[in-house]
């Protein structure tokens, strides 16, 4: 008994230590951490555990609200989750919030149903007292183990189809369920929600769910991989006009110098950079250069994170910035910024003439976490138009002459140091992923020089041509000079 109870008071003094898959969900922190998990020697309707990291424990009673992906965009997935039970315990793998694999102790029956561990859990009906209106899917065979025994279970699952008007064309499967190795789904349609809300609405994307309330369960190595039934149709395939710049299988066209090799992966058409970097120096750069485009791509920040999209070099000399523009790819604020203007110094901002109205302002935005955006960038000659998911954010800016050069420079995706101690969290990696780059370059305009500028922002160029040094202006370099050769300074890139 004391051997138990030391056990029990262990376990929920231990918190959850840093693990790859543990970030990835809601409610965490709510569930305790343990390096091993075991059913309780004097209850077997609960399980204890064992000091140190990679299980998860749902509390002593098995009352802890559910694990919720923080991504809530998952479409077609396969999902791992080794598990453990207690006696009488029940959980379940819950896809969109709608359909079910249910994981129960089923250990030792005959002849099992859809509400036995591995079945697809049927539709029901709380009155007058709760009961099944259809069978579901059961389970082939029943492979389940006894209680305290660790289990496994893969589940391919594909989601919903739905055309542009929002209507079900196709219902969600369970393309394929294994329980402990052996095939006990497989190819099964399911049509409605499982549970009492069968008649919810369906969506063609959402989160996936383990649940955490209705008993003892201790988790392990939960492993999502995307796939898409329809892979190969769209993804990475440029519209007309455009060319893609990323493959979607490799770094064709892009450099690749030893941090980016380190800090950069490719997952099923998916350029990811999830690590963490002490110093900058992994960023993504093209080896071919652009002067006027337009450039769209999708990104994705797994977490809050912050990153960016550079191109054309800035002509003034800014501290602690690199020599590119940069659109921000920013959470809780900062997205769609260009950066060249939040970081000029205040001193060459005053010496230019720089009034607040001239410069580039847009809405507060925070981009949704775990879920696919789209941003539209063009620049052509000084003028930049931007989208974001849609949204015109920037329209037609122009740019002041001493601000942005029109020589063609790389397309660059940040990849952001860690950052410490800000609104982003104590260390946070700035985890970042990228699919569907494309870009259709444009003719130049008919004035490359000013690109359309209106006479406000054209100011104080008579003065620059005439020779005079922006050294004068900002204590830096000529503008001559910024213009022919690029800054020879680090790069926060």
């Amino acid at each position: 008994m004391r051997k138990t109870i030391a056990l029990l008071m262990l376990m929920f003094s231990v918190s959850t230590q840093a693990n790859d898959w543990f970030e990835a969900w809601h409610n965490r922190d709510k569930w305790f951490g343990a390096g091993e998990a075991m059913l309780n020697q004097d209850n077997a309707r609960q399980l204890v555990g064992k000091a140190g990291s990679g299980v998860l424990i749902n509390g002593k009673e098995g009352k802890r609200p559910s694990l919720i992906t923080k991504r809530r965009d998952y479409r077609d997935v396969e999902v791992h989750v080794e598990f453990m039970v207690a006696k009488g315990s029940n959980s379940g793998v819950i896809f969109h919030g709608n359909y079910e694999i249910q994981i129960l102790d089923s250990y030792g029956i005959k002849k099992p149903t859809a509400g036995h561990c591995g079945g697809v859990y049927p539709r029901a009906e709380s009155k007058p007292t709760y009961h099944h209106i259809d069978k579901g899917s059961p389970p082939r065979v029943n492979a389940a183990k006894r209680p305290g025994q660790w289990q496994t279970m893969d589940i391919t699952f594909k989601s919903p189809r739905f055309n542009k008007d929002g209507k079900k064309t196709a219902h969600a499967r369970f393309v394929k369920v294994v329980h402990n190795g052996k095939v006990i789904q497989e190819d099964v349609e399911v049509p409605y929600a499982c549970g009492t809300n069968w008649d919810r609405k369906q969506f063609p994307q959402g989160p996936i769910i383990i649940q955490g309330d209705y008993g003892p369960i201790a988790i392990r190595n939960v492993r999502i991989r995307e796939w898409n039934a329809d892979a190969g149709k769209r993804l990475n395939v440029p519209p007309a006009g455009f060319t893609a710049l990323f493959n979607g299988k490799d770094l064709t066209g892009w450099h690749t110098p030893p941090l980016v090799k380190e800090y950069w992966s490719i997952e099923d058409g998916v350029l990811k950079s999830p690590g963490l970097i002490e110093n900058w120096g992994a960023s993504l750069s093209t080896k071919k250069h652009y002067r006027d485009f337009v450039l769209m791509l999708d990104f994705r920040m797994p977490t809050i994170s912050d990153s960016g999209i550079n191109f054309r070099r800035l002509i003034p000399e800014i501290p602690g910035f690199g020599d590119m523009e940069q659109f921000n790819l920013r959470s809780r604020g900062g997205m769609g910024h260009l950066e060249s203007y939040y970081f000029l110094p205040k001193e060459t901002a005053r010496k230019m003439g720089l009034k607040e109205d001239e410069k580039p302002h847009v809405r507060h935005i925070d981009p949704e976490v775990g879920v696919w955006h789209t941003v539209k960038l063009t620049m052509q000659g000084r003028t930049f138009s931007a989208e974001y998911d849609g949204e015109v954010i920037l329209d037609k800016f122009e740019y002041h002459d001493w601000m942005i050069n029109t020589e063609p420079a790389p397309i660059r995706l940040q990849k952001h140091i860690v950052v410490h101690g800000d609104n982003l969290g104590k260390e946070n990696p700035c985890p970042i992923e990228y699919r569907n780059i494309f870009i259709k370059e444009l003719e130049p305009d008919k004035d490359p020089l000013h690109g359309g500028m209106s006479d406000t922002k054209r100011k104080t160029l008579p003065a620059v041509v005439a020779g005079k040094a922006l050294s004068e202006a900002e204590g830096t370099r000529t503008l001559n000079l910024r213009i022919d050769s690029p800054m020879h300074r680090k790069h926060k890139c």
